[in-house]
């Protein structure tokens, strides 16, 4: 589910510096740092359901689809901390998605005309269709157009990354 099937980076913005760690011992991290900080009980109860009870599902949930949660915390001085986590990579899954396809020219004939596909950078080969057939364009826009609506599928909750669709 995150970069390296775990890793996470925890910050909290002037208190602890992004640590990327094992899912497990980056939610520990978290939890003994907000619990030395000075936040009111219902806070401090929602903290520690979220983050002390050892249990990591809540955390993987809420970073299901973007990739990544900021949420404020209140201090009993008046001012705010900002918490932050996210996978370890730090992308949303919209940006991998985006960054996992390209649009490659397979044959440029005259004038920089020529058929186009989408090259899938995690396996380096051509994407291909549900037939098994490589992914023709007739357009780089074409192409392009096919990358963009991966990236919109990726914001939906459930996507899953593969070359054919």
């Amino acid at each position: 589910m995150t970069t390296e099937d775990g890793d996470l980076t925890v910050a909290v913005d002037g208190v602890l510096d992004p640590t990327v760690e094992p899912i497990e011992t980056a939610i520990t991290t978290l939890w003994q740092c907000l619990r030395g900080l000075a936040i009111g009980d219902f806070q401090r109860r929602a903290m520690h359901r979220l983050l002390g009870a050892g249990d990591t599902r809540p955390i993987e949930k809420l970073l299901d689809g973007e990739g990544r949660i900021d949420w404020p915390l209140r201090l009993a001085s008046g001012g705010t901390v900002t918490v932050r986590v996210w996978r370890g990579d730090g992308l949303t899954t919209q940006q991998r998605v985006a960054a996992r396809y390209v649009p490659v020219q397979l044959s440029a004939a005259r004038h920089g005309e020529g058929l186009w596909a989408v090259r899938d950078r995690a396996t380096d080969e051509l994407v291909r269709d549900g037939e098994g057939q490589a992914r023709r364009f007739a357009l780089e826009h074409s192409a392009r157009a096919w990358v963009s609506g991966q990236v919109a599928l990726a914001g939906y909750r459930g996507y899953r990354q593969g070359g054919t669709g």
